[in-house]
């Protein structure tokens, strides 16, 4: 199987790296949220969807936007 390439924005990036360290209990849920702004439900959805698709999981595709 070939790797694509994840290109992300730096918003993407940044969020990405929030997230991880909630992950790895480095940052709790609720300090991530305050610090991306969002929602501690949101932070939830997010780590769920990064645990299951890995970084791919941070990135808005277009297609489910609308």
């Amino acid at each position: 199987m070939k790797e694509k390439d994840i290109v992300m924005k730096v918003k993407e990036a940044k969020r990405l790296r929030v997230i991880e360290e909630s992950i790895e209990k480095q940052l709790t849920q609720r300090k991530a949220a305050n610090i991306l702004g969002l929602s501690g439900r949101q932070v939830r959805r997010i780590v769920k969807r990064v645990q299951r698709e890995g970084p791919i999981g941070i990135i808005h595709l277009q297609e489910t936007d609308h």
